[in-house]
């Protein structure tokens, strides 16, 4: 090794000087034991090892490499000594080029470059090096690490990152085209339904006969019911792109109960049905979006006066329970099997009703959970087969009353 060499020929020079005894071989042993050392350290290091002299105006050359190297760039290890710079090194970092043209002692770095083997190949590295001087020689010692395998898993998760972003780009483009095509189904089913409603609501008005009126009042109830089956569609596809957004604010909500109860009791009234409050008395406000709280409600009724028999009973419940107010509605219909129990908050997913098996698009329940969700809440039920159902769901009472 020529750094250790240099050293210690040094060493034997001046003991040659100072005596010709034959014990200062034993004062050699101490610096050849050290070389040995260092040489076993150089050659068996788990990186590549170049030790590069550095001439001023000429490029340099390599004095030394451990085994490791001669390996990695496929030279046998007695052809590795007196190669150029530039056989292994052919696109030098520019820091590196500085390094080697303006040669100075103690510098010192880490950079990426890449080896190119004796077959032609380069392969990334990384190198740490360093210079110093011997007897008036400048040398730069290089250690290059094997970093293909980390480049290997860089490029691996670029082409991922890649790959994510074009998927992200692609479904924020596909989201924003349902949200166009929602908005236009919306409008153009929405024009022609306003001036029903309208119509509906005048004649309910000035109409006075039974017949007439009954008639009249199937136009208005059918054509609020189908607004409000599109308004659901639309939250539902909100819903489902995550645009749907709720307001909460301070509510009492014992007056808006009593007000819908009186809404949709007339639609029991048909089916003979009896709808019941058991409210608390004394009900804290919530933090809750009103409008939505009145769309969970409505969803839940209509369910329950759909699957509740002629003569059967509907109630609305509210109580507090903890920090929470916890509302309910409770049918005495048919109930649900452990099958449709597994199912029932799925998109889509339609129990058959006998007396109309094409009612219903199967999105109530699923919006019902996400507005009861987007507000803090929670939504579960209790049913048995022939024994009726019950939904429940939460709502967070106002922060001075919890």
């Amino acid at each position: 090794m020529l750094m250790i060499s240099s050293m210690n020929n040094s060493i034997e020079a001046a003991g040659k000087t100072q005596s010709g005894c034959p014990g200062d071989a034993v004062k050699q042993r101490g610096p050849q034991k050290a070389e040995g050392k260092f040489r076993l350290i150089f050659q068996t290091a788990a990186d590549a090892m170049l030790l590069w002299e550095l001439r001023s105006g000429k490029t340099p050359v390599l004095a030394e490499a451990n085994l490791l190297a001669a390996q990695r760039l496929g030279y046998p290890p007695e052809a590795m000594t007196g190669l150029a710079f530039a056989d292994i090194f052919p696109s030098p970092p520019a820091e590196l080029t500085a390094v080697i043209e303006q040669p100075s002692d103690g510098q010192f770095g880490v950079l990426e470059s890449a080896f190119r083997t004796k077959s032609g190949l380069n392969e990334p590295v990384e190198i740490s090096y360093s210079t110093f001087n011997i007897d008036g020689r400048r040398f730069m010692l290089s250690i290059a690490r094997d970093i293909s395998a980390r480049k290997a898993e860089a490029s691996t998760l670029t082409e991922a990152y890649n790959r994510e972003k074009s998927l992200r780009q692609a479904l924020e483009t596909e989201i924003s085209k349902r949200v166009d095509f929602t908005r236009s189904l919306v409008h153009e089913l929405k024009t022609p339904l306003t001036p029903l409603i309208a119509s509906g609501e005048a004649l309910l008005e000035i109409l006075e006969g039974e017949d007439e009126l009954r008639l009249a009042g199937n136009i208005y109830r059918g054509a609020m019911n189908l607004e409000r089956r599109i308004n659901d569609l639309l939250d539902f596809a909100r819903g489902e792109m995550g645009v749907l957004k709720v307001r909460a604010q301070p509510l009492d909500v014992a007056p808006l109960l009593l007000d819908l109860a009186a809404q949709v009791s007339p639609q029991f009234d048909r089916k003979n049905q009896s709808l019941e409050l058991e409210i608390d008395d004394d009900i804290p406000l919530v933090m809750a979006d009103e409008d939505r709280l009145r769309q969970i409600l409505l969803n839940l009724l209509n369910n329950a006066g759909k699957f509740t028999p002629r003569g059967g009973q509907i109630t609305i419940g509210a109580a507090v329970s903890g920090k929470m107010l916890r509302l309910s509605v409770a049918d005495t219909g048919r109930g649900m099997t452990l099958q449709e129990q597994a199912h029932i908050f799925k998109p889509y997913y339609r129990i058959v009703d006998d007396a109309d098996p094409n009612d219903g698009m199967g999105i109530g329940l699923a919006l019902c959970k996400m507005l009861v969700t987007l507000q803090g809440g929670d939504i579960w039920f209790e049913s048995e087969k022939d024994c009726g159902t019950t939904f429940y769901f939460t709502l967070p009472l106002t922060a001075e009353m919890e």
